[in-house]
């Protein structure tokens, strides 16, 4: 009995001693993360007004790339021109895309889009299917938004508050875009400093231009256009064709204007946009619900408004919603898709 005694408390003791005399000894039997391991790696991309890491301290995917890749998925996050015309993003986002299929070897991506960031995928889709397993967005900004129509039908070219707007925005995000951090691993930047134009993000918002975009790139668009129908104040009329050219589209949304008051940006920006909503609209505070549908449309109902979708600002998002998760959720749906 003493030595079984003897024996196991020599056994414990080397169980304990072992990991800390080399705490890495047993990381090769741990399991690596899968969830949300994808076929194709993800490839986030930005709306308007975008940035990398703004000041060193603030992604604008704020701790849901982090998410992503702890639980498995490989992810690369593009930056775009803060404020261009749809084709001018798309086609800086033509170029990432190229150069992260290079250094991956993947011969495709899955793209992840927010806001304006719908347009340049959707281009990229349509230029180069074969390079794209699936175009993704939240909050799509794919009809325009009445707060861009607004501001060019108060403010006309030419005039004093206009001209000093576009000034001043364009001094704002060079600014911004100068003082970001070095882009981390996984970013890939296309933007010099003074490439940002305030007045082609204008124009790009209009309705008139989203219309001619549309007509040029339709993949995926809602076969009603929602925005005919009462004026899109009832809402969205449902998504599109799930799958074009061998690209698989997917869109979520939410309904919410303000949903945190302490949140800078539903304190300052909400109660601005909400000058030039048309009463009554079913909205994310910015984009009409109506305009945010495209293709497969999971879901229209979150709790979240145009800058929560991104988890912004820096996690203030509605209680008891976890942004994050939402995008791990839906890599798992693209990883069981073979996507």
């Amino acid at each position: 009995m003493n030595k079984l005694r003897i024996s196991l408390t020599a056994s414990l003791l080397l169980l304990c001693l072992i990991p800390s005399a080399n705490a890495g000894f047993f990381d090769r039997w741990k399991k690596e993360p899968t969830y949300a391991k994808t076929q194709y790696p993800i490839v986030m991309v930005p709306g308007a007004f975008a940035f990398d890491n703004a000041f060193g301290i603030l992604d604008y995917w704020h701790g849901i790339t982090d998410e992503l890749r702890d639980e498995g998925a490989e992810v690369y996050v593009t930056n775009l021109s803060s404020m261009a015309l749809h084709e001018i993003r798309g086609e800086e986002l033509l170029s990432s895309v190229e150069e992260i299929m290079a250094i991956t070897g993947a011969n495709k991506v899955n793209l992840i889009a927010h806001s304006q960031g719908a347009t340049a995928a959707r281009y990229v889709a349509a230029l180069r299917p074969e390079w794209i397993a699936s175009v993704s967005c939240t909050h799509c900004m794919n009809e325009g938004t009445p707060f861009g129509q607004g501001l060019n039908n108060t403010f006309e070219d030419g005039t004093f508050f206009k001209e000093a707007g576009v000034t001043l925005m364009n001094g704002l995000f060079n600014f911004i875009e100068s003082s970001s951090a070095e882009p981390s691993d996984g970013e890939y930047n296309n933007v010099e400093n003074g490439d940002q134009d305030a007045r082609a993000l204008l124009t790009a918002v209009s309705a008139e231009d989203f219309d001619r975009f549309n007509a040029l790139y339709p993949q995926a668009m809602p076969a009603v256009d929602c925005s005919i129908i009462n004026n899109g104040i009832d809402g969205h009329t449902g998504g599109g064709a799930h799958m074009v050219n061998g690209v698989r589209y997917y869109s979520w949304g939410g309904k919410k204007n303000a949903t945190r008051l302490l949140d800078p940006l539903d304190a300052l920006i909400i109660p601005v946009v909400q000058l030039f909503m048309p009463k009554g609209i079913v909205a994310d505070g910015l984009v009409p619900s109506c305009g945010q549908a495209l293709g497969e449309f999971l879901r229209d109902d979150y709790r979240t408004n145009h800058f929560d979708a991104i988890n912004q600002t820096a996690g203030m998002t509605a209680a008891f919603v976890d942004v994050p998760s939402i995008f791990v959720t839906h890599a798992n749906r693209l990883k069981k898709a073979g996507l």
